[in-house]
């Protein structure tokens, strides 16, 4: 009588861990009668491995404990298809959780942000930059930071909860702000910016956006710099009228127009608010037409391209990977 080799005391010693595994999560499911087919099998198994003499007897030993797996534990074994089912479901969870706390993809709809964002660049959101909320809604459990100068926040737009803007930094609570201009001044003082260099650029708009800015435009950038962030801000070198901000009216989350007569016109940040601005500073609806962002909106901080399309250009491959500042 030869001996079993390794691979068939590897194969029984499997078959009897797996069937015990499985036993012991359904045996209050089973009868006497079916516990005792299976807990005998089990022991002529461990026998023929114990014994070592005979590779016949270890083979109708696993040819019977298969037998009675199959007949009393096959309606608790999982099919190929719901192991597929379970593992899908269970990717779906962890990337809701995921999208939910951590991170959130975002797709550029319009140029505002020109030059830092193009239309098409989809990005990552990092929805633990300033604390950790509670799941789909704007409601914080810990709260350990505020957008700071400089930070690209995505945030629910004020006057329309169920769309999503992206915008940068230029103010936090107790800042005055004011714009003339070309010029953005934030307590008094200009924000950094560097030499103005005349260039053009070239966009995509999303199909169905009623501003039309597709096609190539002559700006003035200037690099500017806030809160440790560098960029780049582009402004139309056409002529075009520029009203002074504030504009004459209270806006939500600004406190404007000092009541001193010698003052110039400023909104302070009141509060639980920022203020933010679009880098295409002429082609940017923002916290001038629509006041400051309460903090409570605020999803994130943008941090860094994934994936980016153009609709006429195609794939940007030099921007998949960019860190946003």
């Amino acid at each position: 009588m030869s001996a079993p080799d390794r691979r068939l005391v590897r194969d029984a010693r499997r078959l009897a861990k797996e069937t015990r595994a499985l036993y012991k999560r359904n045996k209050k499911k089973l009868g006497t009668e079916a516990r005792e087919r299976v807990e005998g099998a089990l022991r002529g198994v461990d026998d023929a491995i114990a014994r070592g003499d005979g590779a016949v007897d270890l083979q109708a030993s696993l040819r019977h404990l298969e037998q009675v797996d199959e007949d009393i534990l096959g309606f608790a074994k999982k099919t190929p298809t719901r192991e597929l089912v379970e593992a899908i479901v269970l990717a779906l969870i962890v990337a809701a959780i995921l999208r939910g706390v951590v991170l959130e993809p975002f797709k550029i709809p319009s140029p505002s942000m020109v030059p830092t964002l193009l239309v098409g660049d989809r990005l990552f959101v990092n929805r633990l930059s300033y604390g950790l909320r509670v799941p789909f809604t704007t409601r914080w459990l810990l709260h350990w930071s505020t957008p700071k100068h400089g930070d690209v926040i995505v945030f629910l737009f004020p006057r329309d909860e169920t769309k999503d803007y992206i915008k940068r930094v230029v103010a936090v609570a107790g800042d005055r702000v004011r714009v003339e201009g070309r010029d953005v001044l934030v307590n008094g003082t200009a924000v950094a910016r560097g030499e103005a260099h005349l260039t053009t650029w070239e966009e995509d708009v999303e199909p169905g956006l009623a501003l039309d800015m597709s096609g190539t435009r002559r700006v003035v950038e200037f690099p500017e710099s806030a809160g440790g962030a560098s960029y780049t801000v582009f402004y139309s070198a056409d002529d075009v009228e520029r009203a002074s901000f504030p504009h004459g009216f209270d806006l939500p989350g600004l406190d404007c127009f000092p009541p001193v007569a010698t003052s110039r016109p400023e909104c302070t940040v009141k509060d639980g608010f920022v203020f933010v601005m679009g880098d295409n500073r002429d082609n940017s609806s923002d916290g001038r037409a629509w006041g400051g962002v309460p903090l409570d909106h605020v999803r994130g901080r943008a941090t860094w391209v994934w994936w980016s399309r153009a609709e006429r250009a195609g794939i940007r491959w030099d921007r998949v990977g960019r860190r946003i500042e």
